[in-house]
């Protein structure tokens, strides 16, 4: 250990070339050495030649980890076997060291232990960027993960998440499904949380990606998309209000066949049109007037709760458009007629309406706010009608 100590000195004193020929001459000496050692030597050899920080020393570990793979047979429960197995995929990890990454996988399917699959993960997120058969064989691997799951047996999710960072870390486009089906599979926060974050990181368009689901998945999936895109930090806000457009376009164009369906699709509607109202996004104006028109037949029903019709209603004041104050104009109209004849109506729907009318500013919607004012509603409704008035544009 000394003359490879001082190897290295003269190499720095040297300058980059010698440093270059003694790194590779440092290598194939440990090699050497590590070759005809015992498993106890070996493995403290390895952890000597962690000292030299300034040398690239992936082919050493590489070569411990190619040793055991050749002896898993014989020794591979070996306590110093795993220790050795274990220090080696941290070093080349921390070396960054490619050309080990196959290895890694093979070393993956042999161990079975938490402690030893989860570094190895974490090495494959570094080492194996770029390499073809790593990113195949995380998907796959991946996939696995969520059928198993999705069967009613448990995964170990301390590997599926290292494996959801892996794919992460890797980038590839092609890993988008495998990891929507992992962030959709119910499998945990934690899951959920690092899947959707590992799917915003891969490279391609994201917004495309949930597009596409929005487009083409099932009920639960378009869900999944939606929220996926809603989540803090996903995406930029052209691309929220984007993907809720088409969300409330493909809830108002599907059905429910049963209450687990109706209620998923509520939801997607519901979360679509909280988000275009925040917006304001006047290009779904249609859309949204339709949703409040479909919202109100559902509440007369009593198949939807007051406060999703709310925002039904919360969104065409939000659309600024002559559509959407037609459409409460007319509603507003109605509530009139019914309070007329001395029907019931509810205060904070009322109130909910002549607000949007206000916000709206129509002047088509003067002469219903006006008839407030000799009907028999509550002060809090003509105060909210005198201020709507004042608030219309001539």
């Amino acid at each position: 250990m000394r003359r490879l100590r001082a190897m290295l000195a003269l190499a720095v004193a040297l300058g980059p070339l010698a440093w270059a020929q003694d790194a590779n001459e440092l290598i194939d000496t440990y090699r050497r050495n590590f070759a005809r050692s015992s498993l106890g030597t070996k493995v403290e050899l390895l952890k000597e030649a962690a000292g030299y920080k300034d040398v690239n020393l992936g082919p050493l570990y590489h070569t411990a980890i190619e040793f055991v793979l050749n002896n898993s047979s014989l020794i591979g429960t070996d306590a110093l076997m795993l220790e050795m197995a274990a220090f080696s995929v941290s070093m080349i990890k921390q070396s960054g060291y490619a050309e080990a990454a196959d290895d890694l996988w093979s070393l993956f399917g042999i161990y079975r232990d938490t402690s030893i699959r989860v570094p190895i993960l974490q090495a494959l997120a570094t080492v194996g960027k770029g390499n073809d058969s790593t990113v195949l064989e995380l998907n796959a691997f991946l996939d696995s993960q969520v059928v198993l799951f999705k069967s009613g047996a448990q995964p170990d999710l301390a590997v599926m998440d290292a494996a959801i960072q892996a794919v992460g870390g890797l980038g590839d486009e092609s890993s988008f499904p495998y990891l929507f089906a992992a962030y959709n599979a119910g499998a945990g926060r934690t899951i959920s949380d690092r899947a959707a974050a590992a799917m915003a990181s891969l490279e391609g368009d994201y917004a495309s990606f949930l597009a596409g689901i929005l487009r083409r998945g099932t009920l639960a999936e378009k869900l999944a998309a939606l929220q996926a895109a809603l989540r803090d930090g996903a995406l930029q806000a052209e691309n929220r209000a984007e993907l809720s457009e088409s969300a409330l376009s493909a809830g108002l164009e599907t059905q429910g066949s049963n209450a687990v369906d109706q209620k998923m699709l509520v939801d997607l509607r519901s979360q679509a049109a909280r988000e275009l109202a925040a917006q304001k996004w006047q290009r779904a104006s249609p859309l949204a007037v339709k949703h409040f028109y479909d919202y109100q037949v559902m509440y007369n029903r009593g198949q939807l709760a007051k406060s999703d019709f709310l925002e039904s209603i919360a969104l065409l004041g939000a659309m600024g458009t002559q559509e959407a104050a037609q459409a409460l104009s007319l509603y507003l109209q109605l509530i009139n007629t019914e309070t007329e004849q001395g029907k019931s109506y509810d205060e904070q729907i009322t109130l909910a309406v002549v607000n949007n009318l206000g916000l709206l500013g129509d002047k088509n919607a003067f002469d219903y706010l006006l008839y407030i004012g000799y009907l028999q509603y509550p002060d809090s409704v003509k105060r909210a009608a005198r201020d709507a008035l004042q608030k219309l544009r001539w």
